[in-house]
């Protein structure tokens, strides 16, 4: 008798437990569907015991259009990150978002290519096993380098190499010593027959004034980028560029945090092996229902 009565003490513990989990779990639901039109699958899927803190989590950075990233360019980190997972689900998402909140092709195919070169490097930087020491002390002088080649060029015509004159790996060692007053170690250990290359699209990318993104979110997507690879060297490089371009402590952290945001809700995706299709499906009807709120709270203004 005494079992069953220790039973029933737990199941009706249980019960409650339930019960006052539901209320916070009923309320997110309905807070997502006031913002989606619908309560996706992938949220259904959550459990109810932490929907709640989910929901209040993606509110407070993703969702929220006084965070301190404007919003076009969280999408473009979140499809960064998603390119580089890879997530064929975030990666919908996030392209759909950015498109909602203006981003056009350029800077879409930017932000993805940011991501590729990132990983590229990364990848190079990690299995070279090149020291943090060094490669450390390397960024600091490059960019010092670089702060007083900025404040040099507002003073007067700094000459600057066209890119097309750069054909050989002396070219770029040339240019390299220009643009950072040395050539650091990475550069001088990547392969000679492919540093031509490298060198062009690391300039066009990070080094451009005409660049479709500018060069501050540039850096953040590359640090989001790098912190979930993760890549300890290049997080410290993304974060010091970005510190230079004017990035605040509060931007750093928050572009941290949508690369964890993106991760953790690609692991939910993926996990469930949810049907890309219905997924797709899905994400269409949430961005009908925003871009007609949009279209509405404009035209009351």
């Amino acid at each position: 008798m005494k079992i069953y009565f220790y039973l029933f003490i737990a199941l009706t513990c249980l019960k409650l437990s339930n019960a006052n989990a539901l209320p916070e779990a009923d309320t997110a639901y309905k807070e997502i569907k006031q913002t989606f039109g619908i309560v996706p699958t992938f949220m259904k899927d959550y459990p109810q015991s932490g929907i709640a803190g989910a929901w209040e989590e993606m509110k407070g950075v993703q969702l929220n259009p006084n965070s301190v990233i404007p919003p076009k360019y969280k999408e473009l980190i979140g499809m960064a990150v998603a390119a580089q997972i890879p997530c064929r689900y975030c990666s919908y998402f996030h392209t759909e978002a950015a498109k909602l909140n203006k981003a056009n092709k350029n800077e879409m195919d930017e932000a993805i290519a940011v991501a590729g070169q990132t990983y590229r490097w990364g990848s190079f930087i990690t299995g070279m096993q090149i020291s943090e020491s060094e490669f450390k002390s390397d960024i600091d002088k490059m960019l010092m380098f670089v702060n007083r080649q900025m404040a040099k060029q507002a003073m007067e015509a700094v000459p600057k190499v066209v890119a097309e004159k750069i054909q050989s790996p002396n070219d770029v060692y040339a240019d390299v010593k220009m643009t950072y007053g040395f050539v650091p170690n990475f550069i001088q250990q990547y392969p000679a027959n492919s540093i031509v290359g490298a060198w062009k699209e690391m300039k066009a990318l990070h080094m451009n004034p005409d660049s479709a993104i500018p060069a501050k979110y540039n850096d953040l997507i590359g640090l989001a980028v790098s912190a979930q690879i993760p890549c300890n060297l290049c997080v410290y490089y993304h974060t010091q560029a970005a510190i230079q371009e004017g990035a605040t402590k509060n931007e750093i952290a928050e572009a941290v945090a949508l690369a964890g945001t993106v991760r953790n809700w690609s692991t939910i995706l993926n996990g469930h092996m949810m049907n890309e299709k219905d997924f797709r499906g899905e994400v269409d009807q949430i961005m009908k229902f925003s871009k007609d709120k949009m279209s509405k709270e404009v035209t009351l203004r």
